[in-house]
């Protein structure tokens, strides 16, 4: 792995929910050669499996979505501006004067376009503080009417995503889609290493799709395979900055983080209480293996391991490692190199140590 170039070709790839098919193909050609039994679902679940020397020893899991937020197109003006939706949870304060890639319907080609923002010298003082709303929002592609914005290829359903931007800040790294791209990294850094490691336990890695939208589309995946245990890889804000500082405990620079519980904070929705023992077999690991890691407890956060737990008869032990993100769904989203690569190292010391011998059973 070269996590330069990986991070920077994984964040340039074009991927919002329900259009992964580009991050699908790359996560395809790079396991090629790597891993001789490789599955596609009809969602597009991609499933990497690496068969363990000990058919006692059961299955562990890994898990990361493909998938990034970004807006949709809902109307077309007569004078060629387009109207947008939101998919997933794009914070609406960031998109006025924001760079955009607007999607042909066929997503064979692209055009850079501006979401609008009111002229400053004209704007009236009771809107200089107010958050536009995405009804209010529209995307400039330079085009002068409807005719001209069809001809393009872009209609009703066509896909907006933030404008590739990767960057290196010192010892960090800012991009869009860092959520959760890293995530990719580490399950590409197991598939590389996997091969040429002893493990006793057959290793799952699996890419999925639609997290930012439905949080349960990986779901069919876990019933096919239904694993002995499960971790999911995916990000928790950092409270690191001066506006959150002292929030919750996640920080850039800290290592990877082991959840405790996180919840979506609304109604039913739900979250990850994750399975105790093997929330200890990963603090065990760490600590042999002299990994960096801190806990993590947020209100806020939901992702795949809220639905996936509960999949097959008798459901499947989850624990979750969040690699801290600050700025979260936004067009810089920023974390630090050593945080991810203490995931994925902490992700292949379990994968090697996993085995009979971790009891997750309850009650005992």
């Amino acid at each position: 792995m070269n996590f330069e170039k990986d991070m920077k070709t994984l964040t340039e790839i074009p991927a919002i929910c329900g259009h992964e098919d580009k991050m699908i193909a790359y996560v395809l050609r790079r396991l090629e050669g790597l891993c001789d039994q490789v599955h596609v679902d009809r969602l597009g679940n991609v499933t990497a499996t690496y068969p363990g020397n000990d058919k006692e020893a059961g299955s562990i899991a890994y898990f990361a979505h493909m998938d990034e937020v970004g807006l949709i197109v809902k109307k077309v003006e007569e004078d060629g501006f387009l109207r947008l939706e939101r998919i997933g949870g794009v914070p609406e304060k960031i998109l006025p004067a924001a760079l955009v890639d607007v999607h042909t319907l066929d997503e064979t080609k692209s055009y850079r376009a501006v979401i609008g923002n009111t002229s400053h010298h004209l704007t009236p003082a009771d809107k200089k503080f107010a958050v536009t709303t995405i009804g209010e929002l529209y995307v400039d592609l330079g085009c002068t009417s409807k005719e001209e914005v069809l001809e393009l290829g872009i209609d009703i359903g066509s896909v907006v995503t933030y404008v590739p931007n990767f960057t290196l800040l010192g010892k960090y790294v800012a991009s869009k889609a860092l959520d959760d791209r890293m995530g990719i990294y580490t399950l590409l850094y197991l598939a590389e290493e996997l091969p040429k490691t002893e493990h006793a336990a057959t290793v799952h890695l699996i890419f999925t799709v639609q997290e930012e939208f439905n949080i349960r589309s990986a779901t069919p995946t876990f019933h096919r395979l239904q694993p002995d245990a499960a971790i999911c890889v995916d990000i928790s804000p950092a409270c690191d900055t001066p506006e959150l500082k002292g929030r919750y405990e996640m920080a850039l620079g800290k290592g990877v983080a082991i959840m405790y519980m996180n919840f979506h904070g609304r109604g039913t929705l739900g979250g990850l209480l994750p399975n105790p023992k093997l929330n200890a077999f990963l603090e065990k690991t760490a600590k042999e293996e002299h990994i960096t890691y801190q806990k993590e407890v947020v209100l806020g956060v939901i992702t795949d391991d809220a639905f996936t737990q509960h999949a097959g008869t008798e459901g499947i032990p989850m624990a979750h490692l969040s690699i801290p993100l600050r700025y979260t769904h936004s067009l810089a989203e920023t974390a630090c190199q050593k945080d991810i690569e203490d995931c994925a190292k902490l992700m292949l010391a379990s994968a090697c140590k996993f085995g009979k011998h971790v009891d997750l059973r309850r009650g005992v």
